[in-house]
């Protein structure tokens, strides 16, 4: 949470107001407003070889190499440009001790810091940055109080200024004090409606409050306001399980808004992947790949795959991640998630390959090596592994399964019970928070010989989050500690809930002491037998629904008065009688038939899109929940994902109004013979909704 409220908060310090005196100077200037970081670098150090004593042009180039980390080039500048400064230089020399300020603060030299925010003060004292900035600091000292005597100076100098009432409610946020945390940020955005980060925080303060509506709510505004906060998506997803419905209906109401945006498709897949609705979540992407532009298809492409892995279709996942690399060869990512895949589907030297190609494009990323060495494992290529664990540990002290595995490589392979033993504590020291997934401290436990702790530790994780990881996990362990029926009740727990990783589950030495039980064996080939099935199915559907399905149709439709028709239909496969009004505008249904539906699993909260107004037959304005039938059917002639509106009226009528109709091509009605006659040439028509 912390770099979003330093984005927020943070002194922008103002680089760009000096007038330029040559043309070098200029040209850097201009390269920086660009965020040209390295022409801006070239042209100051010209400018700097022709007058070694710019003092402007220290600080310009300071600023380029603070923005780029490079502190000891960036301190060095700095320093030279307030040594080389004169009097007339005080419009920018402030921000020169406040970016001097933020560098010292970077390398954690407090003192120094706070000694450059106060000679700024002493030039500036009315410089909202510097109290900002230094309120920054006190922020890492952990001195709220400090802080926040910052902060309200700032708001005595400039009660509009939003980057003190952000913290502010960073302050109480870290305090614990949600409720006053709550008040500013509504204050904030009170300033600042347009402000998506505002709405960001305030959604982690009232998740804290289990206000978890509101917090789903906040989220989604902070996304409408700025799509490309990834930070903001994540949260929205993961906060959408305590509120499935309404997360859904909110996206499903911007998606009727923004046709043509992939990025909504993205977004609803991403939850329906959350929820193991893979199926949908790979419709969805599927859509979204149509409409991406060839900048950002891999990306789309590598997330598709994604549903496809967790599905257990690792082949159609691998293509996916191949075409992906094939239009962004450079994505370190990519070829790891290739890698986990070829892994999973039993490839252990292609997943070698690709972890080292990963490895070579972002060599300090530690979870490559981590993969990598796993896989070595698999090959029983024992040294290698330890060297890639050895390696990713180096680059990374903190992750927890890194010393598990290494641990267990120490003890098995190459017999050192004392290094094995360290590593296991290790865990102890990192592995502290129950997550949703990645725990690892009741396997430390366990190989201490600490049984009843690590079980007890099991129970907390599957108490807090029950799911096939987890519970997967409770199999593991289970076996290890030689209790079989309970390992196998875990494990017939993990399949119910969606695990379907079986090739791991083949190589996994855990299970080792219940691989061989008749039991187990019965179970595993049950699963794959459901899994194997649910693949077929999937397959023989392509996964991808067409919005229409071309055709001509012609059925009987039976005349209830001037313009008005009924027709049989079936919407979502329930076989149904519509009323065709030439007078209503859109389909319409009865609250009686909405609940029938959801009742019976002819629609999910899934197909809930919102509250919408709308116009009837008699010019009257009527209030609805707006829902999405997934399949429309008449006569043949198929319509998917059409837009209906739920009216608030038991006995309304199920209405097909001609707007509605007209999409599905020429419609023409024979009153003579009471027949209706549908025709599509186009497979890629879209229903407006």
């Amino acid at each position: 949470m912390q770099s979003k409220y330093l984005l927020l908060i943070l002194g922008i310090v103002d680089f760009f107001s000096g007038n330029a005196q040559s043309y070098n100077l200029q040209q850097g200037i201009d390269a920086m407003k660009l965020s040209d970081d390295d022409k801006a670098l070239d042209y100051l150090s010209r400018e700097l070889k022709d007058n070694p004593k710019e003092a402007v042009a220290y600080f310009y180039r300071a600023s380029v190499y603070n923005r780029k980390d490079q502190n000891a080039s960036a301190l060095s500048d700095i320093n030279h440009a307030i040594s080389f400064s004169h009097s007339k230089d005080k419009k920018w020399l402030p921000d020169a001790y406040c970016l001097r300020g933020n560098i010292h603060l970077k390398i954690q030299e407090y003192d120094k810091s706070f000694g450059d925010y106060n000679s700024a003060l002493k030039i500036a004292p009315g410089n909202v940055n510097v109290y900002i900035d230094r309120a920054q600091v006190y922020i890492d000292l952990k001195q709220y109080r400090k802080a926040e005597v910052d902060y309200r100076r700032v708001l005595k100098i400039d009660e509009g200024e939003i980057r003190a009432w952000a913290g502010l409610g960073r302050n109480y946020f870290l305090e614990g004090q949600l409720g006053e945390a709550e008040k500013i940020l509504d204050k904030l955005i009170g300033l600042s409606p347009g402000n998506s980060m505002a709405f960001y925080h305030r959604g982690f303060v009232r998740f804290g409050l289990k206000m978890y509506d509101e917090a789903i709510s906040d989220l989604f505004q902070s996304i409408v306001l700025d799509e490309t906060d990834a930070d903001a998506r994540s949260c929205f997803v993961s906060y959408a399980e305590k509120n499935y419905p309404l997360a859904i209906s909110k996206v499903n109401k911007q998606m009727c808004l923004h046709t043509g945006n992939d990025f909504w498709y993205i977004l609803r897949a991403q939850l329906f992947q959350g929820k193991g609705n893979y199926k949908a979540a790979i419709n969805d992407y599927s859509k979204a790949v149509e409409l991406a532009d060839i900048d950002s298809k891999a990306r789309v492409l590598a997330l598709r795959a994604g549903s496809y892995s967790d599905a257990g279709m690792y082949d159609k996942a691998i293509a996916d991640l191949s075409e992906s690399i094939s239009l962004d060869s450079l994505d370190a990512f990519t070829y790891a998630q290739r890698g986990n895949c070829k892994r999973l589907n039993g490839n252990y030297q292609g997943a070698i390959d690709d972890f080292t190609k990963a490895s070579e494009i972002e060599p300090g990323e530690s979870w490559f090596l981590y993969c990598r060495g796993w896989s070595y494992e698999n090959t029983r290529s024992f040294d290698k592994a330890m060297s890639d664990y050895n390696d990713a540990i180096s680059l990374d002290k903190s992750y927890a399964y890194t010393y598990l595995q290494r641990g267990r490589l120490y003890e098995q392979q190459f017999m050192d019970t004392l290094n094995a033993r360290k590593d296991y504590s290790a865990i102890l020291e990192y592995d502290t928070i129950i997550n949703k997934e990645g725990n690892c401290r009741q396997y430390a436990l366990f190989h201490l010989g600490k049984i009843e702790e690590s079980v007890d530790w099991m129970n907390k994780i599957l108490l807090e989050y029950p799911n096939e990881g987890n519970y997967y996990d409770a199999t593991c362990l289970y076996s290890l500690i030689h209790e079989p029926k309970k390992a196998i009740l875990n494990l017939e727990l993990a399949f119910k809930n969606g695990y379907i990783g079986f090739n791991h589950l083949a190589a996994d030495d855990d299970l080792n002491n219940i691989r061989q039980l008749p039991e187990f064996k019965a179970l595993v080939e049950h699963w794959k037998a459901v899994r194997d099935d649910a693949v077929k199915a999937d397959e023989k559907t392509n996964l991808i629904l067409p919005d229409i399905i071309q055709g001509k149709a012609s059925f009987p439709i039976k005349q209830r008065g001037s313009g008005v028709y009924e027709i049989p239909c079936t919407i979502n496969d329930l076989a149904l009688k519509m009323v065709f009004d030439t007078g209503a505008s859109d389909i319409s249904v009865s609250q009686t038939e909405v609940q029938f539906m959801l009742k019976n699993g002819y629609i999910g909260a899934e197909d809930i899109a919102g509250i919408q107004k709308y116009i009837n037959a008699a010019g009257g304005i009527v209030t609805g929940t707006r829902i999405i039938f997934r399949k429309v059917d008449l006569g043949g002639i198929i319509l998917r994902n059409v837009g209906a509106s739920v009216i608030n009226n038991k006995n309304a009528p199920l209405l097909f109004g001609q707007s509605a109709l007209s999409k599905y091509g020429k419609i023409v009605i024979d009153n003579e013979n009471k027949v209706i006659t549908i025709t599509t040439n186009n497979n890629s028509v879209k229903f407006a909704n």
